[in-house]
């Protein structure tokens, strides 16, 4: 093909496609914005399964003063700090508790509870301070075991979880031999007792493992990990938050063979706002716009996997991370420079955590999807097989303290731009009678819409209809859109 001419197609290609992005970006206009959501305070949510990230105040990378303002109006409402051995023991035998103090009581003030990740070395006894463990030596340990109880002594009335060490399946986190499940398990198994002697309210969390490799966790349930935790701790980092959703079951029917009950929490999970982020391998782009709608997914499906709690690493942007690298993580919610201020992932965990708390469960039901109108008679085609649902659709319907929730969104990479498709919805509710009057919601920018029921002349986009609730050509994104009741915005 002519150059001339291969570059005319393409550009009517690249047109066309405009165009035709243009016309799904205004798909969400068709409904009537009607009201935005009413952000809470910490302090107004009795309970949340969301928390953030607050680590390395060990390494002064940046100040709870300047950056715990912004919390009080964000509704998490758990926070993962670091003891900092180093920080506090910097000479022998000598504690000092004022940084960890104020990151400590500056949370609780807020409303939020803080979780301690007791971890990393002590130059005075390891080789290094945080990536070495105190298995080493026998002073290193020993000096280990008095902190661990001075420690627990200190905060034993402001603290209730305690997780134990960090990513010891990474060498980087495991200096200075290699990662070894039976030495982790040794570690957890010679400091869980002393947390409890000094804390009997205390709940132990162990496993802390980037993301799930098997070998490793099988091997620590082998060597009795299952034994002293209450809590099964992991980081699942990964492009597409949708990827780990098999793994996550797999591991939840693995820990309950070993110890039925035992809680999961995501403890550690992020994706940078910017490209050459420390800390993070995945694919890009990436962007602030990028970063929000994978935060929003993640979430989402830690709720819809039973995850205890999901916590997203983390506040805010770390530069010179590693400390004298000159790098920076962006995987902040908060920019930290030319001055702290909020990103987009910052608004949107705003509008979740003021939409999405109390006691999340999923709740018991079928979702049914495609891109047609639906009608009544065809619940039937999907029940017997008839019909089946959208393949890249992703959705759960959670219950909430704001009642019944039904997040749905597309698996696609998420893109920096705004844009929406259709997609019908048909729910069918084995708990009750689905949603009396609905509204559906965008927790990316905080607007909420009007969810017209279906008239005599089919406009409208949503009815009932005997044991299901249909929502006919709805908008649809790369993140999740949520239906509610309009109860939440009295």
């Amino acid at each position: 093909m002519p150059t001339k001419i291969k570059t005319c197609v393409c550009f009517i290609i690249a047109c066309l496609f405009l165009i035709s992005v243009n016309v799904h970006s205004q798909k969400i206009t068709s409904l009537t914005r009607i009201g935005s959501v009413e952000i809470k305070k910490p302090v107004e949510i009795e309970r949340s399964p969301f928390g953030l990230g607050c680590e390395t105040l060990d390494r002064e990378l940046w100040e709870p003063s300047e950056v715990y303002p912004f919390l009080e109006d964000l509704g998490v409402k758990w926070a993962r700090l670091q003891t900092g051995w180093a920080r506090c023991e910097q000479e022998k035998g000598v504690y000092t508790w004022e940084w960890l103090d104020e990151a400590v009581d500056g949370l609780i003030d807020i409303g939020i509870e803080p979780w301690f990740n007791v971890g990393y070395g002590n130059p005075l006894y390891t080789e290094g301070a945080a990536r070495y463990h105190p298995l080493s030596s026998e002073e290193a340990f020993e000096a280990w075991k008095k902190f661990v109880v001075a420690m627990t002594k200190h905060y034993k009335d402001r603290m209730t979880y305690y997780e134990i060490w960090n990513e010891p399946n990474l060498g980087g986190f495991w200096r200075p031999d290699d990662p070894d499940p039976e030495k982790y398990v040794r570690l957890v198994a010679e400091t869980a007792p002393l947390i409890r002697a000094n804390d009997p309210d205390a709940v132990i969390a162990g496993g802390v493992t980037s993301r799930i490799p098997y070998d490793f966790i099988k091997a620590c349930l082998d060597a009795g990990l299952a034994d002293h935790i209450d809590i099964f701790s992991f980081h699942p980092y990964t492009t597409y938050p949708e990827t780990y959703n098999d793994q996550i079951q797999a591991l939840r029917t693995l820990l309950d063979s070993y110890k039925p009950g035992i809680e999961l929490w995501q403890g550690e999970n992020g994706y940078p706002s910017q490209p050459n982020s420390t800390g993070f391998t995945g694919e890009g782009p990436w962007t602030e716009m990028i970063q929000a709608k994978t935060m929003l997914r993640r979430l989402l499906l830690d709720c819809k996997l039973g995850v205890e709690m999901t916590s997203w690493f983390l506040v805010i942007d770390l530069h010179d991370y590693p400390k004298g690298s000159g790098r920076v993580n962006y995987k902040g919610i908060l920019r930290a420079k030319p001055e702290i201020a909020p990103k987009p992932c910052f608004k949107s965990l705003q509008y979740l955590t003021s939409l999405v708390h109390g006691k999340v469960e999923t709740r018991n039901s079928i979702l049914y999807s495609g891109k047609e109108v639906f009608s009544e008679s065809m619940i039937q085609d999907f029940r017997f097989g008839g019909k089946k649902n959208l393949c890249n659709l992703q959705s759960t319907v959670l219950n909430t303290a704001n009642g019944p929730v039904l997040a749905y969104w597309v698996e696609d990479k998420a893109r920096d731009s705004r844009v929406f498709d259709r997609v019908s919805l048909m729910l069918e509710d084995w708990e009750g009678n689905g949603f009396k009057n609905p509204v559906l919601i965008d927790p990316l920018h905080g607007e909420i819409f009007e969810l017209p029921m279906l008239d005599i002349e089919g406009e409208g986009h949503q009815r009932k209809a005997n044991s299901v609730q249909i929502f006919n050509t709805i908008p649809v994104s790369d993140y999740p859109l949520l239906i509610m009741e309009t109860a939440i915005m009295d």
